[in-house]
């Protein structure tokens, strides 16, 4: 079975066993097998074999599945990533969950659900610089109808070009140009699965063409677009 589903805070993709090459991208992932084993390794060779993953964002991998998987991308600015961060250990690229997380939970996952067990609902503080938080709002509301530049998104947080580049990675923690790049790529696997061809959705998403979105979806997900994008 193939699904894919994207939501506000996540996006959820079952698929059956996979091999993806060395990849990474800003989501934080958590990867569930149903009826088979993960094996994944991380860019500094460490490596483990599991049936639920944690991957934190904007981390190197390298995966091989055995068995049905689900693979659950999640914002990592989002209450929901949050929650998780502070379930889980937030300073391991790469750990097994297998045993911090229920049978229940684990199912859920499998699912491609999200556990009601994580308080979804608890508050956090903000913990993103107002003046970046702006900037990113704006990219993300404005994915599909702008050019963006360091000029206009600096000024928009009312600092400098430089200390902006340095801020916006410190707190998002990527720089501009692969996080504007993330954002289309959301674009386009949400245009892909509305029926659109992934080259009518490359354009729909700002990429300057087909051969474009696949490099970059290549080097986020260590696999080719159309291999998981078309039943």
């Amino acid at each position: 079975m193939k699904y894919i589903r994207i939501f506000d805070d996540h996006a959820t993709f079952i698929n059956p066993a996979i091999q993806t090459d060395q990849h990474k991208h800003h989501a934080l992932e958590m990867i569930v097998s149903r009826d088979g084993i993960i094996h994944i390794e991380d860019a500094f060779g460490n490596a483990l074999a599991s049936q639920a993953v944690l991957v934190l964002p904007d981390q190197l991998h390298q995966t091989t599945t055995t068995g049905e998987t689900t693979f659950v991308f999640i914002e990592p600015e989002s209450d929901l990533a949050k929650v998780i961060l502070t379930t889980f250990n937030s300073t391991q690229s790469i750990q097994s969950i297998e045993g911090s997380i229920s049978e229940v939970d684990r199912k859920a996952f499998a699912g491609g659900g999200i556990p009601t067990s994580l308080p979804k609902t608890i508050k956090y503080v903000n913990l993103i610089d107002d003046r970046v938080q702006r900037a990113t709002d704006f990219i993300r509301s404005h994915i599909t109808t702008h050019e963006f530049n360091l000029e206009m998104l600096a000024e928009m947080a009312c600092l400098s070009t430089s200390r902006f580049t340095h801020l916006f990675k410190d707190q998002v923690g990527i720089p501009l140009r692969p996080f504007i790049l993330w954002c289309r790529m959301r674009v386009a696997v949400t245009s892909v699965l509305a029926g659109m061809t992934i080259t009518q959705a490359a354009y729909e998403a700002g990429f300057s063409d087909t051969a474009h979105l696949s490099r970059t979806f290549m080097d986020m997900f260590g696999v080719n677009p159309s291999a998981v994008l078309k039943q």
